[in-house]
């Protein structure tokens, strides 16, 4: 804690000190078993993500158009765009002080520029990467919030409440929390579990943006904040979709838990934190605790179900088979074709603008002839790029760099009625084959490979890459 206060003062965040033995122990709790070093690197970046909150918060922070280039280098528009770069820099050169290369004395630029630096230096490039897009959404969120409050304070309307929960869910500050710590977390094979933990990772950031304008609804409100209560839930909805989100969050999660992966306890644990939290007191304004419950939550005389996290009986809930094929595409294990039929013949179809973008591939058995192929070819996954141009076969060369295998021609997206459902499915240009689609979660994909004259369907899934990492192309062999 100590060292904490320090760093605090000597660059000289708008943070109250009396926050910081909060901060230290919500990381001790998050993750008790990493390094004290580990720990300090995530206070630092809670501390930050405080101040950051404090700096666009502040009603003489100018935003207005022109208003960045008047009021000098401490305006919120040239400040949020020196965070940027310094996230896009992705750690080369950033550190505090002069070194960070930002030509800025802002201290909120240089303590951002440290932590990047030391999370880059000692993380994971391929989560830091997914930390990076998630402390990006952060400051577009914020900006959003500021323009709502402005909008609402001349008379204008508010967002749409699905608007809202999604960029509420970045500014929270829970998915930047949890994505730093997988970063730093030496855990095998956890990028594989990323479409179960974000989507989990997901349900509690809004879980808590929840309970969040539960607690600080009247503190928000007298300061002409938006939040969802101003947007039209009533208290009650409200804590009901939060405690929903919370389960649904610890219900994707159960598998992995169950299985002693740090990823997912670490995310439960800062779940467990910030619920509790809320429920107690609001953090903007620690000094001011509250005893009263939230409305509809432990206490109250609406609350019919359990409070969240408080513990069940000890029977494993029961996995719908959704959930149980994410956990095999997480833990890359296999799965057998009736299951997946099944499943299949449930799921919604996609349709064009979903599928664009780069995904990775993988299979659920490795015995069949179109499994040794893929796996013959080092098979990665697929690149929409629009509907006349897809590339059905990223595949790895001998250094692993993906490529496009276009020995066996591209492909195209056209709409096909299959098992009773029309979708959007990709048609090899020259391969008797069409590849159909339904959706699992908006970032994985069920897919099934009809191959004509084959006796049995080919099924396979597909993960979104996310687009701030690095994309493959066709130019890279």
């Amino acid at each position: 804690m100590p060292r904490l206060e320090i760093w605090l003062k000597e660059l000289g965040l708008p943070v109250d000190t009396a926050l910081v033995p909060l901060m230290c122990l919500q990381t001790a709790f998050f993750t008790p078993w990493l390094p004290p070093e580990t720990c300090y690197q995530m206070s630092r970046l809670t501390v930050w993500l405080m101040a950051v909150d404090n700096v666009l918060d502040a009603p003489d922070a100018p935003d207005a158009p022109g208003a960045a280039d008047s009021a000098g280098p401490d305006g919120a528009p040239t400040r949020v765009r020196a965070w940027h770069q310094v996230l896009a820099r992705r750690g080369s050169g950033s550190g505090s002080g002069s070194g960070s290369g930002s030509g800025s004395d802002d201290p909120m630029t240089h303590a951002l520029a440290e932590i990047t630096r030391d999370l880059h230096r000692d993380g994971r490039p391929e989560l830091t990467a997914v930390w990076r897009k998630s402390m990006h959404q952060t400051l577009i969120g914020m900006q959003c919030e500021r323009e709502t409050a402005r909008t609402a304070a001349t008379g204008g309307g508010v967002p749409r409440l699905t608007d809202y929960l999604r960029r509420g869910a970045w500014t929270i500050g829970v998915e930047q929390q949890v994505t730093a710590l997988w970063a730093l977390m030496d855990e095998p094979g956890l990028p594989r579990r990323l479409p179960v933990l974000l989507g989990a990772l997901r349900e509690a950031a809004t879980a808590i943006r929840l309970l969040n304008d539960l607690r600080g609804h009247q503190r928000e409100q007298s300061e002409g904040k938006t939040d969802a209560l101003a947007i039209g839930l009533t208290e009650q909805e409200a804590y009901q979709r939060a405690e929903a989100a919370l389960e649904n969050c610890r219900r994707a999660l159960a598998p992995l838990t169950a299985s002693g992966y740090g990823s997912a306890v670490a995310l439960e644990r800062v779940a467990l934190w910030h619920a509790r939290m809320y429920h107690r007191f609001d953090p903007v304004r620690p000094g001011r605790a509250a005893t009263s419950s939230l409305p509809g939550g432990p206490g109250s005389a609406a609350h019919a179900r359990h409070t969240p996290f408080v513990p069940q009986p000890r029977e494993a809930p029961a996995m719908s088979i959704e959930q149980e094929v994410l956990d095999v595409i997480a833990s890359g294990g296999q799965c057998d074709n009736a299951k997946l039929a099944e499943l299949f013949d449930r799921l919604e179809p996609v349709d064009t603008s979903l599928l664009l973008g780069t995904w990775q591939g993988g299979g659920f058995e490795h015995t069949s002839e179109n499994a040794a192929l893929l796996t013959k070819m080092r098979w990665y996954g697929k690149r929409f790029v629009d509907a006349d141009h897809v590339e059905p076969l990223l595949c790895r060369d001998d250094d692993g760099t993906v490529f496009s295998y276009e020995e066996m021609g591209l492909a195209t997206l056209h709409e096909v009625i299959y098992r009773g459902k029309q979708s959007t499915a990709m048609v090899y240009d020259q391969l008797p084959v069409i590849d159909h689609f339904r959706r699992l979660t908006d970032n994985v994909l069920l897919c099934v490979m009809d191959k004509k004259e084959s006796p049995t369907d080919f099924f396979f899934h597909l993960t979104r890459v996310p687009a701030s990492l690095p994309q493959p192309s066709s130019d890279d062999k």
